[in-house]
């Protein structure tokens, strides 16, 4: 696999997990500051990771707890 397919590989996933996080702040009916609130960092790493802007695993793991909905295993279990 090319070094392209791969970074494209790798937005997709980013892509997806960006979109299920604010998917589930918006159901919960969070803005980005109470949910930034809730998983202990700053506002802008939710605005960041929500549009895949130097997003880090950090701040997934921090918004997956936050959540505290599923497991890591779950929450990428439905991801390819």
């Amino acid at each position: 696999m090319s070094k392209k397919e791969i970074q494209n590989r790798q937005n997709l996933r980013i892509k997806e997990i960006a979109l299920f996080i604010k998917n589930w702040r918006l159901n919960e009916g969070l803005s980005q500051c109470e949910f930034s609130k809730l998983a202990n960092v700053h506002v802008n790493s939710i605005y960041n990771l929500e549009r895949q802007r130097g997003s880090n695993v950090i701040t997934l793991l921090k918004c997956l707890d936050a959540m505290d909905c599923m497991t890591l295993s779950e929450f990428f279990s439905e991801m390819e």
